[in-house]
């Protein structure tokens, strides 16, 4: 799996036409956000029930399509049960992006609890408009037959298994617009 990473982030460090960018759309935050999350990488506690997903991507500028760095991604998520934790950082994690706008965490996939499965975050570097918005899964939407949601906010996650586990990995890349 290192290998595929290694080569995702050579194949993605290079400048996208900013032509072809769209601007990530921005749906809010929810009432569910905590400042102060810690830096890491994992945002579900160890060991924790649920299907193990890795969520990667890059974000870049609208106006030159090249990578940011030193984004901060704050993120956010209901556990397995649909329920979120309002007293400490469980399923709560910031990360930043590296000098190529490449970030990645890992998390477990949330539940259903009214509003499709979903997670939450909070985007933000200086000269950049602050972005709150959320990344939802293909296949949930289609379970529940959610087809109104912006394709830019929609994760089609890769299902691997192995005498490990289970886990899937998804593609999450945002773009985000200057200040004026």
């Amino acid at each position: 799996m290192r290998r595929c990473a290694i080569l995702f982030t050579i194949l993605t460090t290079f400048s996208v036409p900013a032509a072809e960018l769209k601007p990530t759309p921005d749906v809010g935050a929810g009432p569910n956000h905590l400042p102060g999350a810690p830096y890491r990488a994992k945002l579900s506690p160890p060991l924790a029930e649920g299907t193990i997903v890795v969520i990667r991507g890059h974000v870049r500028a609208a106006d030159t399509g090249e990578g940011i760095s030193g984004v901060v991604l704050d993120t956010f998520q209901a556990d397995a049960r649909g329920k979120y934790d309002m007293d400490g950082h469980a399923y709560r994690a910031r990360v930043r992006t590296d000098e190529s706008g490449y970030f990645e965490f890992e998390t477990i996939r949330p539940a259903n609890y009214g509003p499709p499965p979903h997670i939450h975050f909070v985007i933000s570097s200086p000269g950049y408009r602050t972005l709150k918005t959320q990344l939802m899964f293909a296949d949930d939407l289609e379970r529940l037959g959610n087809d109104r949601q912006p394709p830019e906010l929609i994760v089609d996650p890769t299902r691997h298994e192995s005498d490990r586990g289970t886990w899937e990995e998804g593609t999450f890349d945002v773009v985000l617009v200057r200040e004026d």
